[in-house]
Order: structure tokens, then sequence, then C-alpha cells
């Protein structure tokens, strides 16, 4: 759509009710279009009625115009398999009337579908298409929305250079044709380059400008995706008060919105201020916010791209043996034709011997043409087949892997939520005195941890399965991620009577992702606690070897045999039922797995030894230096615009 169709969303409202017919499609489209970033819900059912009534006036412009809308908006929603199907019909629709605008604009959604399943080179192949379209027939409009698009994905491959090429770019572009919410958008990407290489006063003032043009054209989403970037670089900049402040009015526009994800980007980033005031209640309470909403669109996002990717798998899937069955039909329209030429040679060849001697040699030559040809159809088929193949093997195996997670949610999350619901009934009845609730509460609160760890687990391992999950490695202090853990592990120490011997020293350097070594440490820890009795000990120690560091947890509990430590150090994952803690406590049997897993992506390494009744003793190494150019994907979901 050219910028200058962009009208006030009131005129527009204002002269709907006189407008009929295709004038009306026409105007619900564009109010569909302006609004689907700040007023989600209103577009959809604008876009809906034009939708309704292009079909039943048979406008296929119309038609095409009021889906692309309608997939945008799921697309925002998240609802990736809806959005791929109506972007589908409406990107056909649009070529059958050969409105290229349209097309383009479908370009960039299907981009932006692909930026979801982590296909980058994909989605950028998308944009530049739409970037190439919308150049030729001067919609600039959507030729400065497939440079800001192509911008941000470079900006997530961590390609700064290109991703600063197209962001200004469009903003050049932008001054031209004085459309604020796009520069918006070109400055955010912009401020995430210089955040990336540490420039913190150049992204404050790039930020600053984004959200104040973000906020004059009331582009909600990109003003909620602004506050959260804005005030990490404040903290950075140790500009306390002016990030308490932009982070607090963040979250009121998230939630206010429902946009769930910059909610949580927003609560991460206040639990870092209230850490650096030293208010650590505050701090926790907040990251507690943050952990159950992230947990939140982790696996909602998984379930999400899962649906995408079988969407897309089975048109794949479609397309593929529609193009099987015309090459099988022109194959067969060939054989027809060569039987039909040979039953003329023959006819010839009854008039004159001479030209049956012509005609044989020239079937001849055609024969071994059309068998090579049949041949190379035949090679051609066999190879599509094993693909169909490989592609059912993969759908098999996403399968496998939902049932395995299904398999433990239903088995270890069942009994204490059920065991919590219990208790809530009782109170919901009045059956239980606050006494009575009290005696229980360890209890209850011992089922909610039990179910927040098998979670936390089940969400991490899902994503270390996911094609194209990658890590980030920096140097850091080992100590401090064990200091942290047994923070959060003290109540149980308390329960059991357990006495921790901490001999690290002070400062341990590694380097290795933080995120995948905190998970680590927090299942050796648990797992030692787990399985040691009451009034016992864990000792914890570190050494140095070569350009490694040896990290060891022993434990004086339960113990584990040999076959048991067989099956955790082997090279696949096994999903292997959880023994019970001395206390009886419960676990997912994914811990050890996704120690030995991320250790190893880290370049380390994990040992065992055992003895039954006796104790255990957990040892990991890992690297002490490594390159700097460790790859990175960004494991939230960013908003494109619209």
């Amino acid at each position: 759509m050219e910028a200058q169709q962009i009208l006030n969303v009131d005129s527009l409202k204002s002269i709907l009710p006189n407008k009929e017919g295709k004038e009306r499609i026409f105007t619900l489209n564009l109010l569909a279009t302006n609004l689907r970033e700040s007023e989600q819900q209103q577009a959809l059912d604008f876009a809906k009625e034009a939708e309704a009534l292009a079909i039943s006036l048979n406008d296929t412009a119309g038609e095409s115009l009021a889906k692309e809308n309608i997939g945008w908006v799921y697309y925002r929603k998240g609802r990736y398999e809806e959005a791929f199907q109506y972007s589908k019909e409406a990107y056909d629709l649009a070529v059958e009337v050969n409105d290229m605008n349209v097309a383009a604009r479908l370009m960039n959604s299907m981009g932006a579908l692909f930026y979801e399943q982590r296909n980058y080179d994909q989605a950028i192949e998308q944009f530049q298409t739409a970037y190439e379209i919308s150049k030729e027939n001067d919609d600039l409009f959507t030729e400065i929305r497939s440079l800001n698009n192509i911008a941000f994905i470079y900006s997530q491959k961590q390609v700064y250079d290109s991703a600063l090429y197209y962001a200004k770019l469009s903003k050049k572009q932008n001054e031209d044709a004085g459309s604020p919410y796009l520069s918006s958008f070109s400055n955010r990407v912009i401020g995430d380059v210089f955040f990336a290489r540490g420039n913190y006063d150049s992204a404050q003032m790039v930020f600053e400008e984004s959200l104040e043009t973000a906020q004059k054209q009331n582009a909600l989403t990109t003003e909620a995706s602004i506050t959260h970037r804005l005030g990490g670089t404040y903290l950075k900049l140790n500009k306390l008060k002016e990030a308490k402040e932009i982070l607090t009015k963040g979250i009121q526009i998230s939630k206010e919105n429902g946009f769930l994800d910059e909610l949580a980007q927003n609560h991460k980033y206040l639990s870092d201020y209230y850490v650096q005031i030293g208010d650590i209640k505050n701090a926790f309470d907040q990251q507690s916010i943050y952990l159950v909403l992230n947990d939140s669109l982790v696996n909602s996002g998984n379930r999400d791209r899962l649906a995408l990717m079988q969407g897309m798998f089975q048109e794949s899937l479609d397309q593929t043996e529609l193009k099987l069955l015309k090459e099988q039909n022109e194959s067969q329209a060939q054989r027809l034709a060569l039987t039909r030429r040979n039953n003329w040679i023959i006819a010839i060849a009854i008039i004159s011997i001479v030209s049956l001697a012509i005609w044989l040699l020239i079937l001849n030559r055609n024969i071994k043409k059309y068998n090579k040809f049949l041949v190379e159809q035949k090679e051609k088929i066999k190879d599509q087949n094993k693909d169909l193949e490989t592609k059912s093997f993969e759908l098999a195996s996403i399968n496998e892997t939902k049932n395995k997670l299904f398999s433990i949610l239903g088995h270890d999350l069942k009994g204490p939520v059920a065991q919590v619901k219990s208790v809530l009934d009782l109170i919901a009845q009045g059956a239980l005195s606050k006494e009575e609730f009290e005696e229980l509460l360890d209890s209850l609160k011992t089922d909610i941890d039990t179910v927040h760890f098998t979670l936390n687990n089940t969400l991490k391992w899902s994503m270390s399965q996911m094609e194209g999950f990658k890590i980030k490695k920096s140097p850091f202090n080992f100590r401090e991620v064990v200091d942290a853990n047994l923070v959060l592990i003290e109540p149980s120490l308390k329960e059991k009577k357990i006495q921790v011997d901490n001999r690290m020293d002070d400062s341990v350097p590694v380097f290795a992702d933080s995120d995948l070594m905190d998970v680590v440490v927090r299942n050796i820890l648990n797992n030692a606690v787990k399985f040691s009795k009451k009034n016992e000990s864990i000792e914890i120690t570190n050494s140095c070897e070569k350009d490694m560091i040896k990290w060891c947890v022993q434990d004086h509990g339960l113990g584990m045999t040999d076959a048991q430590i067989e099956t955790v150090l082997s090279k696949d994952y096994t999903i292997t039922q959880s023994q019970k803690g001395t206390n009886q406590e419960k676990g997912s049997g994914l811990g050890l797995q996704l120690c030995k897993e991320f250790i190893r992506m880290n370049g380390g390494d994990i040992t065992i030894q055992s003895e039954k009744k006796k104790g255990t003793k957990v040892c990991v190494t890992i690297p002490i230096k490594g390159s700097q150019g460790q790859s990175q994907v960004i494991h939230r979901k960013e908003v494109f615009q619209s």
C-alpha cells in the first residue's frame, strides 16, 4: 500500500456507514491496515467483514487484501498456522489479479513466518523479493517496510554491518516519505546494533528518538518493544532512576495491550535494576514474574512453531505430490506420442521399403532419446520419493519428541498439581482451617518447587532438541553461578540439615554459555541434596587442568550402580525413570541428561564416580578460554513491523 494511503482512522470510521459495495470493502481494508498494530481485535473484525463482503461480490482484489490483513493479525497473536494459511491464500489471489503491491506485502508476511522457524536465510530472501517488487511498482510503504525487516534479520544473525546499512537506507527513505512509525522501527534496529557493540551512549540516543516517534504515531507494539531496550541501556549507563521509570511504563503498556513478550523483558530488566540498588526482595519478585511469563512464552512458542512447521510441511508435501502426478501424466503422454509415431512409421514402410529403412533409423534414434528421458524421469521420481520419506521421518521424530514431553508432564506433574487442587478445594469448601493450611504450606511449596523444576528442565531439553538451537559463550565467574544456586536450594538444605562445604576459589573464570551452565549447576546440586540423608554433608571443589576448570560435587547419599552411570553418560539422549530421593522426592529423569548435553555443547565433559550407599562424586570440566566469535540465537520472540 502506498504511504499516502495511511489515512486518519477517525475519518475512515466516520465515512464507513455511507459506503457500500466495493467502496465499503476498500474502506474496511484501509481501517484494518491502520489498526492492526494498535487495535488488533478491531482490525480483525474489519478485515473479516471485508473478506465476507468481497467473497459475496466476487471482488478478488478486495478479498486478497482482507486475507493479508487477517494473516498479519494472526501472526501478531502467535497463531502461526492460521497466519500461514491466510497469507498463502491471499498471495494466490493477488497473483491471479496481478496485484503486485499486495503480493509484496505478503512476501513480508511469509518472511516473518520463516523467521519464526529460525530460517533466517529464507526470511531474508522473502524480504528482498518484496523489496524488489515494491520498488518496481513504486510502493514506497512496502519498500521501506522490507528494508526494515532485512535489517532486523541481519541484526539477529549478528551481521551488524549489513543491519546498519539496510536500517540507514530505510531511515533515509523514511525522511523522504515522512512515516514516523517506520522510522521508529529503523532506529530500533540501529539501537540494537549499538547496544550489542557496547556503544551505550549512542544506543540511548537512538532508542529515545525511536520511542518519541512511536508515541507520536501511537504504534503501541513498537513502543512496548523499545521500553525494555531503553531500560537495559539506562542500566548499563548506571542511570537507575530513568531505568526504573521507563521499565515501569513498559510494564503498564504491555499489560494493557497483552504484549506478553515485552512484559516479560521489562520485568527481567526491572529485576536487574533492583539487584543494582541492593533490593533483593523486589529483585526476586520481578525475576519470579519474568520466569513464569518466559516459561509460558517458550512453551507456547514451541507449540506454535511446531504447528507452523507441520502446516508448511503439509503444503510442501501436497505440492510435491502434485508435481509428481504432473510428471507422470507428461511421461504417459510422451509414451502415447511415441506409439502413434511408431504406427506412422509402419504405415509408411508398407508404401516404400526405402521409406521404411529411413524411418526405422529415425525411430531407433528417437527410442534411445526417449528411453534416456524416461530413465531420467524415473531417477527424479525416485529422488522425490526419498525426499518424501525423509520428511515423513522428520515428522515422526517430532511426534516422538512430543510424546516424550507429554509423558513426562503427565507422570511427574499430575500428583503435585492434584495435591494443590485438593487443598484449594478444601479451602473453597471451608473444610480447612488457617492452622491446618499453615501446616500444609511447606508440603505445598515442595510440590510447586517440584513442578517448576520439572517444567524448567523439560523446556530446556525441548529447546536443545530444536533445529537451529545455538549457544552464546562468554567469560564469567563460575563461583557466582554456584553461589546463586546454593541460595536457591537453601530451603532443601535446611529441611534435611545438610552441611555444604564449599571449597571453591573466589574467582573461577570460565568461557561458556552462562544460562546453560546455570542449568547444569542447579541439576547437579539438586541431585546431591535429593539423594543425601539428613545430617550429612556435601563438598564442592574446583581445580585447574591445562585449559580446563574441573568442578566437583561429592555427596554421601544413596549412590549409583555402574549400569546407571553407563546409561547417563551414553552418547544418546535417554529419558529414564527417575529414582526417588531420600525423602521420596520425584524427578523427570531429564536432569543429568541436560547436564551431559549442555556441558558437551560448551566443550567440556562430565564424569561420575559412585558406590551404592556410600555416595556419588560428579565432576565436570569447563573451558577457561575460547574464541570470541560465538554464534547466538535470541530465545525470545521479537516483533516485526506491520
